[in-house]
């Protein structure tokens, strides 16, 4: 079954994306898209940027009990 989770990377600010692929790594932004996917998985594929104050966008902070 196939999910369309999609791929996570921070854009370093020189054109490099740090990110999780087999390994954590840092690739050309552009290179992504050629990289070879995982088995059952499709390509990854720009779709957009988002900055943090979007992604975190309605974020409550949780008060961590250290019991826990």
């Amino acid at each position: 079954m196939r999910h369309d989770w999609g791929h996570v990377g921070l854009a370093m600010g020189d054109g490099t994306v740090v990110h999780a692929w087999d390994v954590v790594r840092i690739d050309d932004a552009l290179a992504i898209p050629a990289l070879p996917p995982a088995p059952g998985w499709d390509p990854p594929r720009l779709i957009g940027w988002a900055t943090p104050d979007e992604v975190l966008r309605g974020h409550v902070s949780r008060e961590w009990d250290a019991r826990q």
